[in-house]
């Protein structure tokens, strides 16, 4: 995808999933992710709001202990912060065989900034676009010939939808693709991701290609500026 990269941490998706494209069997829609469906329930609570934890007002501490009490998730690795930085993240998985698929985040140290759900395909994008609209942009990644995802991007809930697609080169968006991770932000991190990236705004439900090939039509006016948005 042609965006700044290793700028925003909601960008961990794309390389995971980008990883996950060299190996030969990967398979996007993988139902040993989270099996989580609370976007279209709103329980126990609604968008950015997840599991009781909100990017921006949830303590790092709170969110960890959330996780570590509920019988449903186990807990991954928490890595040591780098000298000289204040970042923090923990990943955790469903159950005790489960992936570790989920990571929550903290640029301070101290806050939830921003939190990562790789998710199985029980949700298709139709209901929640019922329920969220329209996103604002859209970015699409094609990991492989048969496989290719596009995120949708909600600036103001904030939230970003990623929506599984099959053979990127003729495939859709459409309202059957399924949702293969979602991630959560503050509105912080939405505002950064909206100064430095290239996107495509939202033209409907179409071709893949239209949201990973041509000339983009949104360009932040950080892009290009390595002190607002470092590449490295």
């Amino acid at each position: 995808m042609r965006m700044k990269r290793g700028w925003l941490l909601f960008l961990v998706l794309l390389a995971a999933f980008a990883l996950a494209a060299c190996s030969p069997d990967i398979n996007l829609l993988n139902d040993a992710m989270l099996s989580d469906t609370s976007l279209l329930s709103g329980e126990p609570c609604a968008a950015p709001c997840w599991n009781g934890i909100v990017p921006g007002e949830t303590l790092y501490r709170d969110a960890k202990l959330i996780i570590e009490s509920d019988e449903r998730y186990k807990l991954g690795d928490e890595p040591s912060p780098e000298d000289g930085s204040t970042a923090r993240s923990f990943a955790f998985g469903e159950g005790d065989e489960g992936p570790a698929c989920c990571q929550v985040v903290s640029r301070d140290g101290e806050t939830v900034s921003s939190f990562l759900l790789q998710t199985a395909p029980v949700m298709t994008l139709g209901p929640l676009y019922d329920i969220f609209g329209e996103p604002d942009y859209v970015a699409g990644e094609q990991v492989s010939e048969e496989q290719g995802y596009a995120a949708l991007i909600y600036a103001d809930v904030p939230l970003i939808l990623y929506a599984y697609v099959a053979s990127p080169a003729t495939g859709e968006v459409s309202v059957s693709s399924p949702i293969i991770g979602t991630m959560y932000l503050m509105s912080g991190e939405m505002g950064e991701l909206l100064v430095c990236a290239n996107l495509y705004q939202w033209r409907g439900f179409t071709s893949f290609t239209t949201y990973a090939e041509g000339e983009f039509d949104y360009v932040g006016d950080g892009v290009g500026d390595e002190d607002l948005c470092p590449t490295g």
